[in-house]
């Protein structure tokens, strides 16, 4: 079949309706998707095809992808900084996450490579995967919208950027108590060391935290810093609570102090 100027043959065109059914989108240009998933090697050593590498697709990929998790993130309700908001997004939009989501949907297989690039094992190269999946979603962008490309992307990908967000959140409970503090225009902000148990080399420390003159939520850990991460989150699911009994979810709280 030549669809224009550009042939897909009957194995080729049964490959390419096959990675729609794993992404969940039937593109209407099945040549801009076969496009998406040719690798510079193998346009370079069949130009009587009329085949195009994905390297321009590629381009864009990297731009509507970032505006993809970028929108999610910042409609969670996350209360993250800017800062926070860029790493959580590094950890997954980078080479290793997206070579990983692209195994994921088993993206190697349909790959159109080069003879060397097809001998050095190319269909799992981090590289070559991450760089196919930014193509792959610039063209169902091309091919549809940002509204559906938005939706393609995070149903592939909302499963490492919750965990992500989550990893980032229990790791740093310091900085979400104080950001909610200082929301609800509340007072300053201690951490005070209440008990410490155990040999030199297995001590075991409880800390409280203290806003105002009162005491919060407390926690224990190995360390010093774990206690004061325990304590505050504690601490957060103390205030959560407050506020969810007066009648304020926590989201609306931090808009209104």
């Amino acid at each position: 079949m030549v669809i224009n100027g550009v042939a897909l043959d009957e194995k080729r065109q049964a490959e390419l309706e096959e990675i729609c059914s794993r992404l969940g989108y039937f593109f209407r240009d099945m040549v801009l998707l076969n496009k998406a998933l040719t690798h510079r090697s193998y346009a370079n050593e069949n130009p009587a095809r009329g085949v195009k590498d994905n390297e321009r697709l590629e381009f864009l990929g990297d731009s509507v992808l970032d505006l993809a998790v970028s929108r999610y993130l910042f409609f969670q309700g996350l209360e993250f900084n800017e800062g926070d908001l860029s790493r959580i997004r590094s950890q997954v939009v980078n080479e290793q996450s997206l070579a990983k989501l692209g195994r994921e949907i088993n993206l190697g297989s349909y790959l159109l490579l080069g003879k060397g690039e097809e001998a050095t094992g190319g269909r799992d190269k981090n590289s070559l995967l991450a760089n196919a999946f930014e193509a792959l979603l610039a063209a169902i962008f091309i091919d549809s919208s940002f509204d559906i490309l938005y939706e393609v992307t995070i149903r592939l990908m909302k499963p490492a950027l919750d965990e992500a967000a989550l990893a980032k959140t229990e790791a740093d409970y310091k900085g979400l108590l104080q950001r909610r503090l200082k929301s609800m225009g509340a007072g300053s902000l201690q951490y005070r060391l209440i008990e410490e148990t155990g040999r030199d080399h297995e001590k075991s420390f409880r800390t409280q935290v203290w806003i105002g003159d009162k005491p919060a939520g407390s926690g224990g850990g190995r360390t010093k810093k774990e206690a004061e991460q325990a304590a505050a989150k504690m601490t957060c699911q103390i205030l959560d609570e407050q506020l969810i009994e007066s009648g304020m979810p926590p989201e609306e709280a931090a808009t209104n102090p």
